[in-house]
């Protein structure tokens, strides 16, 4: 099965007040991570507001894996792109490709104080780390096109699937199944 580790990194936690600034796809099993940046897309000086042409291409290239893996996923990442393309008039493909929510895996699983993917790289002893950022790259990026801010954003969108690549890697003994309606149950 072809798996993909992904990631969003948007300028808002709400799909209707909010855009998406970045999202990275990694090929699990590769080393070649795929970047799709809001400001590299045409109507990005003009419309901002419209990810359309992000979206659409983002969604496309998710729907060619089997499995989808993204930490809080199911309630996050899918759930915001899904909101995008009923919005713009695209199929939901998402909806319906099989997917794998770490998240969830150490909610049922573990019982850990927290379950933000930077506790289970601390705990999993992962040693590529997640990125800090300031809140204020966000604003800057999404609100005054700041060049040097997306280019954080971008490299944290980044490493989070790098270091989500190796905590797949050692929850994948913890999954039994894995479904539309999200992993190991």
């Amino acid at each position: 099965m072809k798996t993909a580790i992904f990631d969003l990194e948007t300028s808002n936690l709400e799909a209707n007040s909010g855009i998406i600034l970045c999202a990275c796809v990694l090929a699990y099993g590769k080393k070649q991570v795929k970047t799709f940046r809001a400001d590299n897309y045409k109507n990005w000086n003009k419309h901002k507001s419209d990810n359309s042409p992000l979206v659409r291409e983002l969604v496309e290239y998710l729907s060619t894996f089997d499995v989808l893996v993204a930490h809080n996923g199911q309630r996050f990442d899918k759930s915001w792109l899904n909101a995008s393309c009923i919005k713009y008039g695209f199929s939901p493909t998402l909806r319906k490709i099989k997917f794998v929510d770490p998240v969830l895996l150490s909610r049922r699983h573990f019982r850990l104080g927290r379950n933000s993917l930077a506790s289970l790289i601390d705990y999993l002893e992962i040693q590529e780390k997640k990125t800090p950022i300031l809140f204020k790259h966000w604003i800057q990026a999404s609100h005054d096109s700041n060049k040097k801010s997306m280019d954080v954003i971008v490299e944290h969108c980044i490493q989070d699937v790098k270091s989500l690549a190796m905590v797949y890697d050692k929850l994948r003994p913890m999954i039994d199944k894995v479904d539309s309606q999200g992993s190991s149950y």
